[in-house]
């Protein structure tokens, strides 16, 4: 690990259109010590000052009661699927795989729905899986294991659930502070979330 000076000595040398980009797409895994020599060559180079309210927002993360506060308001929403209020809201990992001749298709999305809602999505993926995901090489060694991995995820709800929303949180955390925590704000970035296929590694495996 680099010393705070040796940091300093690089920031430094970085470019201002580096700097930006520090602040704009990294700032939220610097350290405390690295953000302040950020904010300092912000200021040294007066570049634009909402730079800094950037870095700000997006590195003041929800905690303790104010975290337990926002959970409870998203898991209390209208399910973006069905718009009903059958239950709270749940997050839950949907794996597919398609397979045609050499070709496999594999898709892990999380979505935020209802309980309802979200045991279908989730055993229509499987049965996709099941009857789709068999043709193809890869897809003969996907298959059986996207298809035991999710069924077994039935008894992990709650736990997947509360690392989906929480998650959903930390990756929005300074789109929350300068937009606000208002329904609308809520839905809009659950249904992009339910959208996006995540990557290999993002997901939860409890089995």
């Amino acid at each position: 690990m680099y010393s705070v000076e040796e940091i300093r000595e690089n920031y430094k040398g970085f470019s201002d259109s580096k700097i930006e980009n520090i602040a704009k797409k990294e700032s939220k895994g610097l350290r405390k010590d690295v953000l302040g020599i950020l904010k300092e060559e912000i200021e040294k180079r007066n570049l634009d000052k909402n730079l800094i309210s950037w870095v700000e927002t997006e590195t003041k993360t929800y905690d303790g009661i104010e975290r337990n506060s926002l959970i409870k308001k998203i898991q209390s929403l209208n399910c973006p699927k069905c718009a009903e209020k059958k239950d709270r809201l749940y997050g839950f990992e949907i794996n597919q795989v398609v397979s045609v001749l050499l070709f496999a298709n594999d898709t892990r999305n999380e979505k935020i729905l209802c309980l309802s809602c979200g045991k279908k999505a989730k055993l229509k993926a499987i049965l996709i899986t099941f009857f789709a995901g068999w043709w193809s090489r890869r897809g003969i060694l996907l298959t059986p294991w996207i298809v035991t991995k999710d069924s077994f995820n039935f008894l992990f709800i709650n736990k997947i659930s509360d690392k989906i929303i929480n998650r959903l949180i930390d990756e929005n955390t300074g789109h929350f502070r300068r937009k606000g925590t208002e329904n609308a704000t809520l839905n809009r970035l659950i249904k992009r979330r339910n959208e996006k296929e995540i990557l290999e590694d993002e997901g939860y495996d409890f089995t």
